[in-house]
């Protein structure tokens, strides 16, 4: 069977669990965003999913409750007569609007350790009636005739197999994954035997959620890839302005000065920050794994940044939320930024790098996730791209721009015509896309498990 499966990206390891089960007994999933395909309308492909869907199962949870993307889907497969199953990660009381779609439900309250295997049972059973309901012998042609007849039928059938889970999640058991695994080679992304460009991997957590990877370029021998991650992860300035005070230097106000008007490149990246990516905070917050990361000159603090609000001196690095055999599995890399040389192992793109990603299909237009967002104390997302009727945001490229001192390349949210553009680095509201590259063997080895 084929089955959407409805979640918030809160709840994004809850509905990876459950696709791994689902696909390991052979069924076929859609979730989001590892089945988005590359330069697609984002909502039409989830409305397509949808339709061609045999069931929806909706992870619910206080998140997916009042998510409105999550509503929406429901809605969609109600309107499609499409079954609905839903399995209660704790209890949350429904928005008037998502008890109005599922309402009709028999709830089946199960014991806080029943693990999600009751997922497989129930899509089980709607298989098997709906297998009843087609002789072997009806054609393709017939079978598609049939369909609304069958979808009234599995209707009735979901109503009963709603699904409810107590407070504590109950994850599948690694006993019962490990059955699952050996009856079936067939899997998710993340048990693949070899990464393919394109590919979207699981790796790693920032802010205690998962990140979601995809490929962009394979070394010739394929011993080593280079991810970068699906979303942006988080609103940040490239570099602080070692003053202290953005645009402010010794009783000085620079507020008035353009780009242009700096005669002395140093006074302009010391008031609004440098391009230099080997001394950028950027890079120290994005290859430092311990709680307090130290920062060469200025540090990022609120002061420093143009609008004074998304300080990151007091975050932990970004390779804090990864495990000592993730952290195994990055290589360091060198990179090569305006002529200087950096090893890391955590870096932003550049101009060049960028044609990694249309090699692999691989869309570099992205939205931020929604942790992102309510991180952001600017909350610039807003005006610069929903105000547009826009999803997709600004992200940071490392690349310098010429013959100033205090401006980067970043990407366009794709409302005009030129996908890139540049920004002074110490305005705090843009978003960041991490990339690194991995051991393919060791990266695999973690992966599958």
């Amino acid at each position: 069977m084929y089955i959407f499966i409805s979640h918030s990206s809160k709840d994004a390891e809850s509905a990876e669990k459950v696709c791994t089960l689902l696909e390991h007994a052979g069924h076929q999933c859609f979730i989001a965003p590892r089945d988005i395909r590359s330069g697609r309308e984002y909502a039409e492909e989830l409305m397509l999913g949808i339709e061609r869907s045999d069931a929806l199962v909706v992870i619910l949870s206080k998140h997916s409750n009042t998510s409105p993307h999550v509503l929406r889907e429901v809605e969609h497969a109600a309107s499609k007569s499409i079954p609905i199953l839903v399995y209660k990660m704790e209890e949350v009381v429904l928005t008037k609007s998502m008890e109005y779609f599922l309402m009709t439900h028999q709830w089946v309250n199960q014991k806080v350790d029943t693990d999600f295997h009751v997922i497989l049972d129930c899509v089980e059973a709607l298989q098997s009636g709906r297998e009843a309901l087609l002789p072997e012998s009806n054609t393709k042609q017939q079978r598609k005739n049939m369909q609304s007849i069958k979808r009234g039928i599995l209707v009735a059938a979901a109503a009963i197999l709603v699904i409810a889970i107590g407070m504590t999640v109950g994850w599948l058991s690694e006993q019962r994954l490990e059955d699952v695994r050996q009856q079936t080679e067939s899997g998710a992304v993340v048990h693949k035997k070899e990464l393919a460009l394109g590919d979207a991997v699981p790796f790693g957590t920032y802010n205690n959620e998962p990140i979601i990877w995809r490929v962009i370029h394979l070394s010739p021998d394929h011993s080593s890839a280079v991810l970068i991650t699906e979303n942006i992860i988080t609103m940040k300035a490239f570099d602080a302005a070692d003053s202290g005070t953005f645009n402010k230097e010794n009783g000085e106000d620079y507020w008035k000065y353009s780009g242009e008007d700096f005669a002395d490149p140093a006074l302009e990246a010391r008031v609004r920050g440098s391009n230099e990516w080997g001394t950028s905070n950027i890079r120290a917050w994005l290859n430092s794994d311990t709680q307090v990361v130290t920062y060469e000159g200025g540090h990022p603090v609120k002061a420093a940044m143009s609008d004074m609000k998304n300080g990151y001196e007091d975050e932990a690095g970004f390779l804090y939320g990864f495990t000592a055999e993730e952290k195994e599995a990055v290589m360091e890399t060198e990179v090569t930024t305006a002529g200087a040389v950096t090893r890391d192992k955590v870096f932003l793109l550049d101009l060049e790098e960028l044609e990694w990603m249309k090699e692999a299909d691989v869309n570099i237009l992205t939205k931020p996730t929604e942790a992102a967002v309510s991180q952001d104390a600017t909350k610039w997302y807003s005006g610069y791209s929903l105000d547009y009727g826009v999803e997709n945001y600004f992200w940071w490229l490392r690349e310098p721009k010429e013959d100033r001192a205090s401006q980067c390349y970043m990407v366009t949210n794709g409302l005009t015509s030129d996908m890139t553009t540049t920004q002074t680095v110490g305005t705090e509201g843009f978003g960041i896309r991490p990339a690194l590259t991995v051991d393919i063997k060791k990266f695999m080895t973690l992966v599958s498990e």
